[in-house]
């Protein structure tokens, strides 16, 4: 069989007789030097990879889940790592051995060691259904295991080949109790705890490897939950209520006196998966998987605290697995802000004889969350248009345990929008801000100037966030019907007494169930001012002055006809008016929001009395803003309303719907000259709404669409009826979708 390699210089282990077979090594039975950290090899093991044990000359490690789980030694030497056969493999602590079982058959392997023969124990005389025996740890050479007996309590023993025979001891703990828990830091270690038969005596007791004698007993609080056993040369410790986010506390044994000190961990957060070990009188503990973790906690960090004056400081800003390293020391898969990710000794300081953390070998990869690549918004003017309606921005992280975000602020308004990332996921590292151009209400964004900043914090909070910050201008080409310069079509509303407002079409379709779900706002409505009760026509043009914003013209109650220049703005959209001339009283109709002549600006048109209808071209003088009449053509006094849509089917210009008096709506395809082909039949039944208007693109698809206002109560008003959007289609014989509910507006308002 062919196993992969971790490196092209790998080893491959192959399975024999013995066992495993051991990578050549210098010399055996000597304790081999961790390489400098600035000469080392770069670390090789695959990111998720855990320590299972480390000895003088390598360390075991494990990656993946279920079948996709591999083991591999890797030297300490020189980094080399080896796949080890399928299969299970257990470490024993502080040695180089590595343990390999076939059925009741256990093998034990020295990888430092290759001229070894691999110790094998064969353990199928006494390990039999009747009487099985279950593999619990290594501890050195000796296998702990737990014996079971039907109607019995369990035993634990020491099973070990020695002169070529396998022995069988009984650890001594009195007959009767329960093994609840069992720690072996190192060959010469080994800590049970065991409770009597009646529950009422809970002990902890150090186990004499070799003869299976309890050499120091500490009776723990009854019933109590206890973890994190640790022996130094003069204490042993333990947490009691490790679940407990209330009575949670750390008791520290002299193992001469027994003389006990409490210290309480109430502060530091859940340690139900917090590994504890041991340095000198030091007692060394992280939660594994800081690294990885979705949220912060005050166990990431793989700190150190004193059984002797409690003094605590972190060494690694976290901890991935942690063992004993057969050197009197510690190795760790973890990180530091200052050095990254890689495999770290925890060994006392020469000089102070604190423990200190020293970078062995290096993954390459940081600890702090950075950008690899970065997307940031453009600097200077953006156009929306040219950009497809959207600002791209985004990051690769170096690690996928972030939250990120992009806010942007309209600096005349003051509104802002904010892109957050979905949540975290293991391996997705792309973050798309990608911005769609709607405020946090469902409001299209303004023009003009923004400060933008986007950010990615660290999800487990180990380390700073990125922030990049900056500026730029959004523009947009002019849009019919849009007053306030976001490149969304308004709908305006007069009120009884002459008041003008304006609400945005495409927020309102954003809020409704038809459209982008946003969270529950309410709509925006834009004051534009009193007064216009002098009007009897009041239209909507789109861009006829060159102004770069849409128009409006008025007419008042002598004839006169009034323009008001867009401006564009949030605030104020309109300039104060301008004459445009008399004699308009002959109009019935005004007609206004497209351009039918090709030339790019919006033209006004005008139904007389007896049913001409006549074009105004623009001119693009805000001045003198219509060309001399021109008449189109007769007839249209049949229609009680006309509505100039822009192109709707494809054809060279600005089209129109008519509706006439039975309900039925009619198509007009421009020419691109004012002029119009014959009338095609959109369908019956238009004759329930009061108004009918083109308003432009309201859903953003790039083909202008209608809206109409209901003249009818809706069911839940007596003085609001419904709005409706038809979406345009594209086609010139079903030039509309199914009407879709936008809002509720006032019967007693005029819809322009």
């Amino acid at each position: 069989m062919k196993h992969c390699l971790a490196t092209t210089a790998a080893l491959v282990l192959a399975v024999t007789a013995g066992g495993l077979a051991a990578p050549a090594v210098a010399s055996a039975g000597r304790p081999a030097a961790f390489a400098a950290a600035e000469t080392a090899a770069p670390l090789t093991v695959p990111a998720d990879s855990e320590i299972v044990s480390a000895g003088p000359t390598g360390m075991l490690t494990r990656s993946g889940t279920g079948t996709g789980t591999a083991y591999r030694w890797t030297r300490h030497a020189d980094g080399q790592t080896t796949v080890l056969p399928g299969g299970t493999h257990w470490g024993s602590p502080g040695t180089d051995v590595v343990v390999s079982r076939d059925g009741a058959v256990f093998t034990l392997t020295d990888m430092g060691d290759p001229a070894a023969p691999p110790t094998v124990v064969d353990t199928s005389a006494f390990n039999t259904a009747a009487t099985p025996y279950e593999f619990q740890r290594a501890v050195g050479r000796t296998l702990l295991m737990k014996k079971s007996v039907e109607g019995r309590a369990d035993t634990v023993h020491l099973v070990s080949l020695e002169d070529g025979k396998v022995v069988d001891r009984k650890v001594a703990v009195p007959d009767g109790n329960q093994i609840r828990y069992h720690y072996a830091p190192r060959p010469g270690d080994l800590a049970l705890l065991h409770v009597s038969p009646d529950y009422t005596v809970w002990t902890l007791s150090v186990v004499d490897p070799a003869t299976g004698a309890l050499t120091e007993s500490h009776v723990t609080k009854p019933h109590v939950q206890i973890g994190g056993v640790t022996l130094t040369p003069k204490h042993v410790t333990w947490v009691e209520d490790p679940y407990s986010s209330v009575n949670r506390r750390l008791v520290v044994a002299d193992r001469t006196t027994d003389e006990r000190r409490t210290v309480p961990l109430s502060s530091p957060g859940d340690t139900t998966g917090t590994s504890f070990r041991s340095l000198g009188d030091w007692l060394v503990y992280a939660n594994p998987g800081g690294g990885t973790a979705l949220s912060p906690s005050p166990l990431h960090p793989l700190a150190v605290r004193s059984a002797t004056t409690g003094e605590t400081f972190p060494l690694l800003a976290h901890a991935g697995s942690v063992v004993p390293d057969g050197n009197g020391g510690l190795l760790a898969l973890g990180g530091t802000l200052a050095h990254g990710e890689g495999l770290y000794r925890i060994a006392p300081d020469a000089a102070t004889g604190r423990p200190a953390a020293t970078l062995v070998r290096t993954s390459g990869l940081p600890t702090a969350l950075t950008a690899v690549t970065e997307t940031l918004p453009p600097a200077g003017t953006l156009d929306f248009d040219a950009a497809g309606g959207e600002l791209a921005a985004g990051w690769k992280l170096s690690r996928f345990n972030a939250t990120a975000s992009l806010t942007l602020e309209h600096t005349a308004s003051g509104r802002t929008a904010t892109v957050a990332a979905p949540a975290p996921r293991a391996g997705v590292t792309d973050v798309d801000l990608t911005w769609n151009g709607l405020y946090e209400d469902g409001m299209p964004a303004y023009n003009g100037a923004y400060t933008w900043t986007m950010r990615a914090e660290p999800a487990n909070g180990i380390g700073p966030a990125i922030e990049r910050r900056g500026t730029f201008t959004l523009t947009r080409a002019p849009r019919p019907h849009d007053v306030d310069g976001n490149g969304s079509p308004d709908l305006l509303t007069r009120s009884a007494n002459g008041y003008l407002t304006s609400s945005d079409l495409r927020q309102l379709r954003s809020l409704t169930s038809e459209g982008q779900p946003v969270p529950p706002y309410e709509p925006y409505h834009l004051s534009i001012g009193g007064g216009w009760q002098v009007y009897d026509r009041v239209t909507a043009t789109g861009d006829i002055a060159g102004s770069g914003h849409g128009d409006l013209v008025a007419r008042d109650g002598t004839g006169m006809l009034w323009f008001y220049a867009g401006k564009g703005t949030h605030t104020a959209p309109l300039a104060a008016r301008t004459q445009v001339g008399g004699g308009w009283q002959i109009y019935d109709k005004l007609i206004g929001g497209s351009d039918l002549t090709g030339d790019g600006r919006a033209d006004l048109l005008a139904a007389d009395r007896s049913g001409v209808l006549w074009l105004y071209a623009s001119t693009g003088d805000a001045k003198s803003p219509f060309a001399a009449r021109k008449q189109v053509g007769g007839g249209w006094q049949q229609y009680n309303e006309i509505t100039a849509t822009g192109d709707l089917a494809g054809a060279t210009g600005g089209d129109l719907v008519a509706r006439d008096a039975s309900g039925a709506l009619w198509l007009y395809l421009g020419k691109g000259d004012g002029t119009f082909t014959t009338r095609t039949p959109v369908g019956g039944g238009w004759q329930q709404f009061r108004r009918i208007l083109g308003v432009g693109d309201v859903d953003g698809d790039g083909r202008n669409d209608l809206v109409a206002g209901s003249a009818t109560p809706a069911l839940d008003s007596t003085s609001y009826s419904g709005l409706f959007l038809y979406r345009g289609t594209g086609s010139r014989t079903a030039p509309f979708a199914a009407k879709e509910y936008l809002a509720q507006v006032p019967l007693d308002e005029e819809l322009h």
